[in-house]
């Protein structure tokens, strides 16, 4: 996976703050110690992932999408 450039940086933080924005966290875990879990009280939840290359990886699933 190619770095990411500020600007694409700036585009994903503010997707997700999008999507997440005024959200209850119910629960947080973790399935692998590189994974880490964020469910929310609305069903959403968001993973973050770090690849062997230390970069993070987002996900955002579920919720009334």
């Amino acid at each position: 996976m190619n770095s990411m450039t500020q600007d694409e940086l700036k585009n994903e933080a503010s997707s997700l703050e999008k999507l997440l924005i005024d959200k209850t966290v119910k629960k947080i875990w973790r399935h692998r110690t590189s994974e880490l879990v964020i469910e929310f009280n609305d069903g959403y939840r968001l993973f973050v992932d770090s690849t062997s290359n230390q970069e993070l990886e987002f996900s955002v699933t579920g919720g009334d999408q």
